[in-house]
Parts: C-alpha cells; sequence; structure tokens
C-alpha cells in the first residue's frame, strides 16, 4: 500500500510547525512511530539510512534539506549576507536539492507505505520565484519554474495533499514574523516580501494547478487563534491521515 505525502506550505510566520506539530501527536496517540529527517540533518549533515528511516510509520521532511544543495541554498544562497543571485540561479537550486530528496527518501518511503509530512515543496517555488521574478522584472513565468528538471519530476510524482494555512489579519502576519525567535538568516523572511507572497497562495490559479495535477488542497486558518489551528490540524488528521 502506498504511503499518504502531506505538504503544509505557506507564508513564514504562518504557522506550518503548529500544523505539523499537531499531526505529530495525532499519529503517536495512533501507536505510530515518527521519524524527524530534519533532526537527523541538523546533527549530521548527510542523509540517514533508507532502510531504517523506512522501518518507522510517518518520516518528517522539509525543504530546502540542511544538506549538500539545501544547505547551499539557505547558507549562502538566500541568506542575508550581501550577495546577490538571480531568481533563476536560486529556482534551479531549488529544483535539484528537492529531485535529491525525492529520489532519496520521498517516493522510496511513499512506495514501502510510509506516511511522509514535510514542509514546503514545489508549490514553495512556484509562489517565491515567481514573485521574486516579478520584482527583478525577470520573464520567469509558472510554466518556466515547473520546466526545471527537478521541478519537473516532483511535480510528475504529486502530492496526495497540500495544506496551506492562511491568516486574514496582514498586521498579524508582520508582528509574528518579528516575533518569532525561530530564523534561517533568510532574504526572503521579512513581512514586506511575505505579504507579496499572500496573494500567491491564496490564488485559484495555485489551487486549480495541483487540483489539476492530482492534488487535495485545504485552506486551514491561521489567524483565529494557536488553539484553533491545533484543533483544526486534529481535525485534518481525523478526516485525511487516522488508518
Amino acid at each position: 500500500m502506498k504511503g499518504t505525502f502531506v505538504v503544509v506550505d505557506g507564508l513564514d510566520g504562518v504557522g506550518k510547525g503548529v500544523f505539523i506539530d499537531t499531526f505529530v501527536e495525532e499519529a503517536k496517540i495512533d501507536g505510530k512511530r515518527v521519524y524527524d529527517v530534519e533532526e537527523f540533518w541538523n546533527r549530521f549533515g548527510y542523509y540517514p539510512d533508507l532502510e531504517k528511516v523506512s522501518s518507522y510509520d510517518v518520516v518528517l521532511t522539509s525543504e530546502p534539506t540542511f544538506c549538500g544543495v539545501g544547505e547551499l541554498i539557505r547558507k549562502e544562497l538566500t541568506a542575508n549576507n550581501g550577495r546577490h543571485y538571480s531568481t533563476r540561479v536560486i529556482a534551479e537550486a531549488f529544483s535539484l536539492d528537492r529531485r535529491i530528496l525525492y529520489e532519496n527518501f520521498v517516493l522510496p518511503l511513499l512506495e514501502a507505505g510510509t506516511e511522509i509530512y514535510q514542509s514546503r515543496s514545489v508549490s514553495t517555488s512556484l509562489v517565491y520565484q515567481r514573485q521574486t521574478a516579478i520584482d527583478e522584472g525577470a520573464n520567469f513565468s509558472v510554466d518556466d519554474i515547473l520546466e526545471l528538471p527537478g521541478n519537473k519530476f516532483c511535480f510528475s510524482h504529486p502530492m496526495d495533499h497540500l495544506v496551506i494555512p492562511t491568516i486574514g489579519d496582514v498586521s498579524e502576519l508582520t508582528t509574528r514574523l518579528e516575533q518569532r525567535q525561530k530564523t534561517d538568516d533568510s532574504e526572503f523572511e521579512v513581512p514586506e516580501f511575505q505579504l507579496k507572497l499572500k496573494p500567491h497562495y491564496e490564488s485559484t490559479e495555485l489551487r486549480e494547478l495541483f487540483e489539476r495535477n492530482g492534488t487535495k488542497v485545504t485552506y486551514l486558518d491561521a489567524g483565529i487563534s494557536l488553539e484553533s489551528s491545533k484543533q483544526q490540524a486534529r481535525e485534518f488528521y481525523q478526516q485525511n491521515l487516522r488508518k
């Protein structure tokens, strides 16, 4: 039986981690064993043994990764270091990092029947790289982004669920970004840029693109309260992930 692939994507500071953490809590209540690949990456800087990881029921992954190309993205290409890289260069790096992740982990684990809960995926590139191209005045469309080899490969293996937490009050997002302790020191992690991304994530075009590809898109309201976000995540899990 093929595993279930769930991606949670959205604005920085919107609370993606709250939803994934709640999925994990529910999975553990159901007796599922959970393996956190991101924790391993941060400790060792390379991929864990696939055979060992495949013995778990649920695996947590994220993009960009924290090793190889992903580490280069985080520490150089998108870092606040005063050096600018074009949208296409960054998009190509994300595309390659994504392809390696899918080849090494996502696809083999899904074939083994594992559930995968992942922060960000190709949906992120379609939003972030599209907006940076607009800011640069570059001719780099959604179709161009999807034609990059890694993105094309990954989009041909669609996720089962794309969960997008949204927030109505943009001033609340600004407050969250300013107060959050977690930071990747990314040039994108600033309120002004994040607010430009909001219409992309909430657009009919993005939703229909993924739905035509066989992905169920679910929007959850992250702007009510922390407990409301957790309750919505619990309900999503119970309706879609409880086995």
